[in-house]
C-alpha cells in the first residue's frame, strides 16, 4: 500500500511546453501509421474544420491538436502495458473501433477530438487576449521554441525519417509543415506564458485571505496525525498458464475482515496506552514493522486539511475530532488505515515558498567494466561530506553572510544552474523540493542565516554527493499561500469562463470528420 504523497508543484513550464509539441518515441511512431496514412490521404488540408469566435482553423491545426491528445494518450497506454497494467485503451487499434463511454456511445476518437478542440479554444483565446493586453513572448518562451525545435531534429534522426518535416508528416499527416509546426507551438507557448501572467494578476488583501479562511479553516488549518496502513493479505495464486488468478468474492471478504480484525486490536492497544507505532509493529510485515521501529515514522506534522490523502481527510478534518481520537477506515479491497488525531491549528509561522543559498559538492565516481558510471563508493561520499561540511566550517571561521556563502558557492558548488547566482535559490515551493530538504528547510523554527550539510539524491533517491544550505528569506506564510492559489484559481477559472462563452469553439462537419475519415 502506497502511503500518502506530498502534493506536487504543478509541472513547470518547459515540462507543459512538451503536450504541444506531440514528440514521441519512434515505435509510436510506427503504430500511428496505420491510421494515420489513411485518414490523411483522403483530407482537404485548407478546408475549415473548426472555429474559435470569429477565427477559422484548417483541418490540418485542428489534426494538430487531435494527434497530440492521441499520442500523448497512446504513450501513456504504452506506459501502462509495459508495467503489465491495462487503463482500458489498446494503442494498436484505431481509437474510433475503441468504445470510450458506453451510455454515451462515444469512442476514444470523439474524446480525442473533444479534448482537441478544448486544447485548440484555449489556445485560441488566450493569444486573442495576450495581443489585446500587448504581451509578447519572452525570452524564455522564445528559448523553449528553439528547445522544441532542437528536440525535434532530434527526435527526427532518431526515428530515421530522413528529415525533421517527414517526421511531423509521420505524426501528424502529409500536410504538415515545419514551419506551420513552429506557428503552432509558439501559439501553445505564449499561451502558456499568458494564463500565468494573466493568474498572478489576481492578488488579494489580508482580509480578502483571513474571510477565506473562516469559510476553509478544515482546509487551511494545518494537523498533527499518525497514520498506519493494515493490508488484507491475499494468497498469491496462478492458473497453468501463469497467469495471476484475481482471488473470490469469498476470499476477499475473508482477508478483509481479518484485516479489520487486526485494525481493532491495534486501537483497543493504543487506547490501552501502548504508543502508536510500538502496536502497529504487531500487525504489519517485516518490511512495514521495521519501519514503525522509528517512533516518528508517518507522524504527520504540519500538514494543510487540502493536502491530507482523501482515505482519512473527511474524518481528521472533522470539526468534532479531539486529540487522541482513533479509528480505522476502510481501504476497499486492499485493508484498513488507522488513523490517531493529535492536534489541529492555524499556524501562523509556517511557510510555502523561501530563498535558500546552497553549495552542491558531488562525490567522485570511478566508472565501471562497461563504461557507465557507477554510484560513489561510501569512501567516495565520506570525501565529499568531508570537503561539504569543510566549507561550511570555512564560511562560519569568516563573515558568515548570505554574500560569503555566494562567493563559496560561485568557487565550489557544481550546480551549474545556480553557481553564477551564488548558488541561489528564488521561491523555492516546499511541495517541488525533494523530502531531505523540505524536511530541514521547512522544519518549524527555522530562522534566516540557518546552515547546514543535506545529502544529495538522484532521481532514483541514490546519494550522489553532498548540498550545504543556507536560509536566505522566508517568502509566503503556508495556509495565505494556499488561500491565494484557491482564490486565483477560482478568479482565473470564472475569467476564463467568460471568455469561452464570449468566443465559443465548434467543430465544422470536415472537423467533425477528422477521427473517422
Amino acid at each position: 500500500m502506497n502511503q500518502s504523497q506530498r502534493q506536487k508543484e504543478p509541472m513547470s513550464k518547459k515540462a507543459k511546453l512538451y503536450w504541444a509539441i506531440g514528440i514521441i518515441i519512434a515505435i509510436l511512431v510506427a503504430a500511428l501509421l496505420i491510421w494515420h496514412t489513411f485518414f490523411f490521404g483522403k483530407q482537404n488540408a485548407n478546408a475549415t474544420a473548426a472555429t474559435v469566435g470569429d477565427q477559422t482553423y484548417t483541418t490540418t491545426e485542428v489534426s494538430y491538436y487531435y494527434y497530440s491528445v492521441a499520442n500523448g494518450f497512446t504513450q501513456q497506454a504504452q506506459a501502462y502495458q509495459q508495467m503489465g497494467m491495462d487503463m482500458g485503451y489498446d494503442p494498436s487499434l484505431s481509437p474510433s473501433e475503441q468504445t470510450y463511454n458506453e451510455e454515451e456511445g462515444t469512442t476514444y476518437a470523439d474524446y480525442f477530438l473533444e479534448q482537441a478542440l478544448d486544447q485548440l479554444q484555449q489556445v485560441s483565446i488566450l493569444c486573442r487576449e495576450a495581443e489585446a493586453a500587448g504581451y509578447t513572448l519572452s525570452a524564455e518562451g522564445e528559448q523553449s521554441i528553439q528547445d522544441n525545435m532542437d528536440a525535434l531534429y532530434t527526435y527526427s534522426v532518431q526515428s530515421n525519417a530522413g528529415s525533421e518535416e517527414s517526421y511531423l508528416r509521420m505524426i501528424y499527416g502529409r500536410n504538415m509543415t515545419k514551419s506551420l509546426f513552429k506557428e503552432l507551438l509558439t501559439k501553445s507557448i505564449l499561451a502558456d506564458e499568458y494564463a500565468a501572467v494573466k493568474s498572478e494578476s489576481f492578488t488579494y488583501t489580508d482580509g480578502e485571505l483571513d474571510d477565506y479562511y473562516d469559510a476553509h479553516a478544515a482546509d487551511l488549518d494545518s494537523y498533527d496525525y499518525r497514520f498506519c496502513y493494515i493490508n488484507a493479505e491475499f494468497e498469491d495464486k496462478t492458473d497453468e498458464d501463469g497467469n495471476t488468478v484475481e482471488p473470490t468474492e469469498e476470499e476477499t471478504k475473508a482477508a478483509m475482515d481479518a484485516a479489520a480484525e487486526k485494525a481493532d486490536k491495534m486501537i483497543a492497544e493504543v487506547r490501552g496506552g501502548t504508543a502508536f507505532n510500538t502496536a502497529a509493529q504487531d500487525y504489519l510485515d517485516e518490511t512495514s514493522a521495521e519501519s514503525y521501529s522509528d517512533p516518528e515514522y508517518n507522524h504527520k506534522t504540519g500538514d494543510l486539511g487540502s493536502t491530507v490523502t482523501s482515505t482519512y481527510r473527511e474524518w481528521l478534518t472533522d470539526d468534532s475530532r479531539q486529540p487522541g481520537d482513533l479509528t480505522s477506515i476502510e481501504v476497499e479491497n486492499t485493508g484498513y488505515c488507522v488513523v490517531q488525531f493529535l492536534g489541529r491549528e492555524k499556524d501562523t509561522d509556517s511557510y510555502q515558498t523561501m530563498n535558500y543559498r546552497s553549495i552542491q559538492i558531488l562525490a567522485e565516481t570511478t566508472p565501471s567494466e562497461d563504461g557507465s558510471t557507477a554510484l560513489p563508493t561510501e569512501d567516495q561520499l565520506a570525501a565529499a561530506k568531508e570537503q561539504a561540511q569543510g566549507l561550511l566550517d570555512q564560511w562560519k571561521a569568516g563573515d558568515a553572510t548570505a554574500d560569503s556563502f555566494a562567493a563559496l558557492a560561485k568557487e565550489n558548488s557544481a550546480d551549474e544552474t545556480t553557481k553564477e547566482n551564488g548558488g541561489l535559490h528564488e521561491d523555492a515551493n516546499r511541495d517541488s523540493l525533494d523530502a531531505a530538504l523540505t524536511d530541514w528547510l521547512f522544519a518549524q523554527g527555522r530562522q534566516v542565516g540557518d546552515t547546514t550539510v543535506v545529502e544529495s539524491t538522484d532521481s532514483s533517491g541514490n546519494v550522489t554527493g553532498y548540498q550545504v544550505l543556507y536560509v536566505e528569506s522566508f517568502g509566503e506564510i503556508q495556509w495565505k499561500y494556499q488561500a491565494a492559489s484557491s482564490l486565483r484559481s477560482e478568479d482565473y477559472n470564472q475569467w476564463y469562463e467568460d471568455l469561452q462563452a464570449k468566443y465559443p469553439a465548434e467543430l465544422t462537419e470536415e472537423g467533425k470528420a477528422i477521427p473517422t475519415l
